[in-house]
């Protein structure tokens, strides 16, 4: 127990209101960009030994998984995502993967075979699985989204597509009005970072945060929804939305792309507690520094 606390950066509680009175713990990470290079697997080991040490019922991944499937040749990115998951299979927690950007295998590449088994997100389907899914988790609901949307001209929006958002409606069907509900995606659907760094009127645009985001969250006006899990922009922030709804975007696990520091936050992510009606998140800096 010392040692998880000296990890600890900061934590924060707040009350909600519901029904669900389990306590349970989770992870919420994103942004691994995971390669061979740099000092990328060190630096992914001590990210598992600290999993480990927290023991949390499950981690969340929020996409970008790898580096980076974009723009890489076959053989380059089937070898980062094989040395991913033999390290990954270290973590003694389940893992739930999100798609990312970083996982539309050659969509920048405009000669790449469309007709490869792996082209696009058939990449992310073959080695991480569905794209959007829910579960349940001790009185909780969970939903998993892809909002990487590709653009007729091969480039990626945030938005969520007409068949998913035909499954989130069905899938909400089966959720009470009062269980807490929490969903993940990889571009955010609120974020200040525009703001912080261009003033209070800057526009984010449609990388930086989804198009649809407004009428995503309206789908959820007659259920409890709890936690917004985000990650993207290696940018750390969390917002409390009229008391109800908690808005977490992750730090980077990889940092500036294991170069070190981006947006002056060390490479980490977030520990979140769910105890009744509070939820506590932590932000957890695992200790790694690029080499210099």
């Amino acid at each position: 127990m010392k040692k998880i606390v000296a990890l600890v950066s900061a934590v924060f509680t707040f009350a909600i209101s519901g029904f669900s009175q389990e306590k349970f713990s989770f992870v919420f990470m994103s942004d691994i960009h995971y390669t061979t290079k740099f000092d990328a697997p060190r630096g992914f080991r001590m990210l598992v030994d600290t999993l480990n040490d927290i023991n949390p019922d499950f981690v969340m991944v929020g996409g970008d998984i790898i580096y980076d499937a974009l723009r890489v040749t076959e053989k380059e990115v089937v070898g980062n995502t094989t040395a991913y998951l033999k390290a990954a299979s270290d973590i003694k927690a389940p893992l739930h993967y999100a798609m990312g950007n970083h996982e539309v295998f050659q969509l920048y590449n405009k000669s790449a075979d469309t007709n490869n088994t792996i082209f696009g997100k058939r990449f992310y389907e073959k080695y991480f699985g569905k794209r959007y899914y829910s579960f349940n988790h001790k009185g909780w609901h969970f939903m998993v989204l892809d909002n990487i949307f590709i653009t007729p001209d091969r480039k990626y929006i945030g938005k969520i597509d007409s068949t998913q958002i035909a499954w989130i409606k069905e899938d909400l069907k089966t959720v009470d009005s009062l269980t807490p509900i929490a969903i993940m995606a990889h571009v955010p659907f609120i974020t200040t970072l525009s703001q912080w760094y261009g003033g209070g009127t800057n526009a984010n645009d449609d990388k930086v945060a989804s198009v649809d985001s407004h009428r995503i969250i309206k789908l959820f006006e007659r259920n409890n929804l709890r936690l917004i899990l985000q990650g993207h922009l290696h940018y750390f922030e969390a917002l409390n939305i009229m008391n109800k709804t908690t808005v977490i975007t992750a730090p980077s696990v990889s940092g500036k792309w294991w170069q070190g520091k981006q947006h002056d936050i060390e490479e980490g992510f977030i520990k979140l507690d769910i105890d009744g009606d509070n939820i506590s998140y932590q932000y957890i800096d695992y200790k790694w520094d690029a080499k210099k």
